[in-house]
């Protein structure tokens, strides 16, 4: 099928290991491919538990983290098949690439640290102890920072990537989960969820400078993951407790719109020309699109099992 991917996504189920490819064009599932190896693939539980995912440069090569067993699986996607697999940490979550210094970034939530990888030999260069439970990571503009949210010990954790040190941690308010810049890099959004319905979530803001709290925006029930829009004047929030996709105005810190989708929803992502919204329903088996220029849903994939991570191509 060659390299051309366009018009193409990804999307990791974390509950039959394996990876969905949907075509935008006919909007369904075209094929998987099965990150167990031999006979594993008949075991109807799930032994890898992929998570995220992330694409090389040059869109070759698909790096996906699996929870369950501490690794990273390579897969080719000109093959549809792993082609390597990487020791980590326990319980590998989010992973970046760091193009400064050709290395991979990797949290691991019970482990409580961060593994550096080398890009080039994929060789583990340095184990970094974080606060507890990281499980979102970010790369500064100028790939210098690394940011952890701690969701165990309610910190944000900035590593030195020159030194693959940690530079410093800071309170951001309980259970932050999940973490996004905006375009400039002055600001970072971290999401703070709930185990409590009493008490519901809150987006924290700060200034990526000095690193202080601007603001904190209380949202929903159990907000879980965040992307900003095209002019970066609104953040979009999965909601898991309600179900839905919550519409902040940073500016004006409130609730502008709301759009329900499957349930359960968690991880949210969108395509290059800012068309469309995608939403990885984990109690559905189900990718819900909504179409960006009136906020309505436009369809309901069936997917794998428990749908965690999605990229779009």
């Amino acid at each position: 099928m060659g390299n051309n991917f366009k018009n193409m996504i990804f999307i990791a189920n974390m509950g039959e290991d394996t990876i969905s490819a949907l075509n935008l064009i006919n909007m369904h599932e075209v094929y998987k491919i099965r990150l167990n190896k031999g006979l594993l693939y008949k075991v109807k539980k799930p032994t890898l538990g992929p998570h995220h995912m992330m694409l090389d440069y040059n869109k070759k090569y698909l790096y996906i983290t699996n929870c369950h067993n501490g690794s990273i699986s390579i897969v080719d996607l000109i093959q549809n098949k792993v082609i390597d697999d990487i020791c980590v940490g326990s319980c590998p979550s989010h992973m970046v690439i760091c193009k400064k210094n050709k290395s991979i970034y990797v949290s691991n939530a019970d482990s409580n640290s961060i593994s550096a990888i080398s890009l080039e030999n994929r060789t583990l260069l340095a184990q970094i102890p974080v606060g507890r439970m990281p499980h979102d990571i970010k790369l500064s503009r100028d790939h210098q920072k690394l940011y952890v949210t701690n969701v165990g010990s309610n910190t944000l954790t900035i590593i030195d990537t020159l030194k693959n040190d940690v530079d410093q941690s800071i309170y951001v308010n309980p259970n932050p989960y999940h973490i996004t810049l905006n375009k400039e890099g002055n600001l970072i959004f971290v999401v703070n969820t709930s185990f409590s319905r009493r008490r519901g979530g809150s987006i924290t803001v700060l200034d990526s400078k000095d690193m202080k709290i601007l603001d904190r925006i209380r949202v929903g029930k159990m907000p879980v993951e965040a992307i900003l829009g095209k002019d970066e004047s609104v953040l979009y929030i999965t909601d898991a407790e309600l179900n839905a996709v919550h519409v902040l105005n940073i500016k004006e810190k409130k609730l502008i719109d709301r759009v329900y989708v499957g349930r359960m929803p968690g991880s949210i992502e969108k395509d290059e020309k800012n068309q469309y919204l995608f939403v990885g329903n984990m109690q559905d088996n189900s990718i819900t699109i909504i179409t960006l220029q009136n906020l309505k849903c436009l369809k309901n994939i069936p997917v794998g099992i428990e749908p965690s991570g999605i990229i779009c191509i």
